[in-house]
């Protein structure tokens, strides 16, 4: 009976250990990525840093809360020589955020005697076109849910390529508390995204409701 037991502890270790290796081995991160800076976590210090896909005359990216206030976030130029009017105030955005009272972000841009507005994920991709630095990318990666750890490398490398963009990202959940890897490819020339799980690798049973 001691013997049986003997045996089927050792087994319950070997299978725990294969678990914990096949874990392992999907964490691991090329050496040749790097961290994110720190300094790229805060979204409206990217916009700054878009090159768009049309040479605009002026572009702005707006905030607006569920009170219709609006708050000008970046301005590509303070030099505004145009007399376009605004045709309406967009209702929705591609960043949906600021809970729980909910706000949103959009871009209207000026080009050749016409506003255009820019008010969600697809747009947003379209003004970018092609991705010329990381803070686009990063951009285009927020379009899909996904962001960066700035505290673990699993959920905030990177690599630049000529032809793609490289990313370990996250997903984060509020309750329970969680962070999900991704591996994230994103091309630069169509900014088409492909993006595969590498797992979670932090959770607590606490939830995060403000």
């Amino acid at each position: 009976m001691v013997e049986f037991k003997k045996i089927t502890l050792m087994k319950s270790f070997i299978f725990s250990f294969f678990l914990l290796s096949i874990w392992g081995s999907s964490q691991i991160i090329d050496e040749d990525f790097k961290k994110i800076p720190d300094s790229l976590y805060f979204r409206d210090n990217l916009y700054k840093y878009i090159r768009p896909n049309h040479n605009y005359s002026y572009w702005k990216v707006v905030r607006k809360d569920d009170s219709l206030t609006t708050e000008l976030i970046y301005e590509s130029t303070k030099s505004k020589n145009w007399n376009y009017l605004e045709s309406f105030s967009p209702n929705n955005g591609f960043f949906e955020e600021c809970h729980p009272d909910g706000c949103f972000t959009y871009i209207i841009a000026y080009q050749n005697k016409e506003v255009k507005y820019f008010t969600d994920g697809k747009e947003l991709r379209n003004f970018i076109g092609f991705i010329n630095n990381l803070p686009e990318a990063l951009l285009i990666a927020r379009t899909y849910n996904l962001w960066f750890d700035d505290k673990n490398s699993l959920g905030g490398s990177y690599k630049i390529e000529k032809d793609f963009i490289y990313l370990y990202l996250a997903k984060f959940e509020s309750c329970p508390i969680s962070r999900e890897a991704f591996f994230v490819k994103i091309n630069r020339k169509t900014g088409e995204l492909e993006k595969e799980s590498k797992g979670i690798y932090y959770k607590k049973n606490d939830c995060y409701t403000s």
